[in-house]
């Protein structure tokens, strides 16, 4: 019969143990979130761009040149800068995508005969080639609404320049145009929907939930090796509480990395984690398998290294198979097979699934699913294997 407030207490000092440990907390903390930021920098760009504006104050219609930038929400991320070399500094060292700088008397360069001057600034990066369309797009609508308003006041179809400009904005956009038709060929890109740090967070929060799971096996052989447990049985303490206390103790931990590691993700990098509930769900299944599996591997091995061995192993082994180092879209056909075998793909499909598309607890049903037969197969077998391993 299990006692429940003895499990809870094995569960806690557990959870203490792996505090206390400064190297443990290295890894549950520190290390995941410094790969997700290096796999944010260096895939996932940012999710809009960065657009420097050194713009004259006072210009009207620079006011209306970054009103039309800033139209797009979901293009441009516009930055008001101060000075051109404190733009052209920040565009250099990547702080910004790209510049945009309206020279004094814009305004007045559009309503007079003159030209009109708008300076683009950026690298040779394709990201900064591709945003040159939109800015140029908006300092053209400018300059159409300027030659119409032009032509009005040379015909005398307009009083002034004021009412000719404020007239030909007014029905710019009812003037047919060009009508672009942009079809999608092939398979959506693999990180398509995700923002820059997102894609990594969902695997990464994956493959260090199992791994660190793997890395307390090897505490279950020292509490064989020192007796602990054999002692807990002498007193009046069952073996199933036991069992649970352990593997309750092992959940603890991954479910506290996990909290973190969604919690500074979110609020730190933006990153968006779809609906709790089914989020939560998703985790939390994931973690009893992670949890099962590390007591199996320490019911099994016969001393803390080898239970470090084989669970640093079967952590990084399962992970890439299960797609949290290589996208399991972009595996053979034959790899896709073998990942859906694996608990790991099923998380991670369920977390992406909420992630990009959204949707509730119905949408990952399927993954649930698995995910719960994987753990009670899995935790059956190791409370099996240890409650033989302490009780024989």
């Amino acid at each position: 019969m299990i006692q429940p407030a003895k499990a809870l207490d094995i569960a806690r000092i557990n959870l203490l143990r792996q505090i206390r440990d400064r190297a443990d907390l290295s890894f549950v903390f520190v290390l995941p979130t410094i790969i997700i930021v290096a796999l944010g920098l260096q895939f996932g760009g940012p999710g809009r761009a960065r657009l420097g504006l050194v713009v004259p104050s006072g210009d009207a219609a620079a006011v209306e040149l970054v009103t039309l930038l800033q139209a797009d929400p979901t293009r441009f991320d516009v930055r008001q800068i101060a000075t051109f070399e404190q733009l052209r500094e920040q565009v250099e060292r990547g702080q910004l995508e790209a510049g945009v700088v309206v020279l004094d008397g814009f305004a007045g360069a559009l309503a007079g005969s003159g030209t009109a001057e708008v300076g683009y600034l950026g690298t040779t990066d394709a990201l900064t080639l591709g945003l040159r369309a939109p800015v140029e797009a908006a300092v053209t609508r400018l300059g159409t609404v300027a030659t119409a308003a032009r032509i009005a006041v040379a015909e005398g179809a307009a009083p002034d320049w004021t009412t000719a400009e404020r007239t030909a904005a007014g029905m710019v956009d009812a003037i047919p145009g060009v009508t672009v038709v942009v079809s999608q060929v092939g398979q959506v890109g693999l990180f398509s929907g995700f923002s820059q740090f997102t894609f990594g967070a969902s695997t990464q929060l994956v493959l260090f939930m199992f791994l660190t799971s793997m890395t307390a096996a090897g505490a279950l052989v020292d509490t064989k090796q020192l007796g602990v447990s054999r002692r807990m049985v002498s007193t009046p303490t069952s073996v199933g509480t036991i069992v649970t206390g352990e593997a309750l103790g092992r959940l603890a931990v991954v479910l506290m990395q996990a909290t973190y590691i969604v919690v500074v993700t979110a609020v730190v990098f933006g990153v968006s984690w779809g609906d709790p509930l089914a989020a939560g769900a998703l985790i939390l299944a994931f973690g009893v398998v992670a949890a099962a599996v590390a007591l199996l591997v320490g019911a099994i091995s016969t001393n803390p290294q080898q239970a470090g061995s084989v669970g640093v192993f079967v952590g990084l082994g399962l992970g890439a198979l299960g797609g949290c180092m290589i996208p399991y879209q972009s595996m053979p056909d034959a790899m896709q097979q073998v990942a859906r075998l694996i608990p790991h793909s099923w998380a991670l499909q369920g977390l992406q699934t909420l992630i990009r598309d959204g949707g509730g607890i119905e949408t990952v049903v399927p993954n649930l699913a698995v995910l719960v037969g994987f753990a009670v197969v899995l935790m059956s077998l190791a409370a099996w294997r240890f409650r033989k391993a302490i009780a024989g």
